[in-house]
């Protein structure tokens, strides 16, 4: 019996992010002055990105954590919300959209995410642009509008 894509999308993801560094206790939230951050920094402390829940990944939005951060913990939001659990679709489509508009706090917002994108490896943005188009093309449902992934891909993912 083949693969379905999903099997597929789940062993390109672990390959691709098998290697990535821990980032180290230290630096594993944005902000130790933010207290999502400082406690999303306390509950991944010392743990390694395949030893987190789903329960924990709902919890912890991805939003708060470090670019170096983000690139470990990443693989483990993207194939939680590949099985279903709660939110962590349109979570973590959200946290992989970047955003558009020209206020201040938009490019703000714009220029930090931009910095955590270029943390991943090309084969990292594969991964990513691999569970996007699933995310469009499978699992349109989790979304209010449905063009969500497809904003994430146009805004950035496409291009790697």
């Amino acid at each position: 019996m083949p693969d379905s894509r999903r099997e597929a999308l789940q062993r390109q993801i672990e390959a691709a992010f098998a290697d990535a560094p821990h980032p180290g206790d230290d630096r594993i939230g944005y902000d130790a002055d933010d207290w999502e951050s400082a406690e999303l920094a306390r509950a991944f402390k010392g743990r390694q990105w395949k030893e987190l829940s789903p329960v924990e990944l709902q919890y912890h939005s991805s939003s708060f954590l470090s670019s170096e951060g983000f690139r470990y913990y990443l693989p483990a939001y993207l194939l939680a919300a590949l099985e279903d659990h709660g939110n962590l679709m349109p979570h973590t489509v959200y946290g992989l959209t970047l955003p558009q508009g020209s206020s201040p706090e938009e490019q703000r917002l714009r220029a930090w995410q931009l910095e955590r994108f270029e943390v991943l490896s090309p084969t990292q943005k594969r991964a990513v642009r691999a569970f996007l188009e699933f995310a469009r093309d499978e699992a349109s449902h989790y979304f209010s509008q449905g063009q969500e992934p497809r904003l994430a891909l146009e805004r950035y993912w496409e291009q790697q």
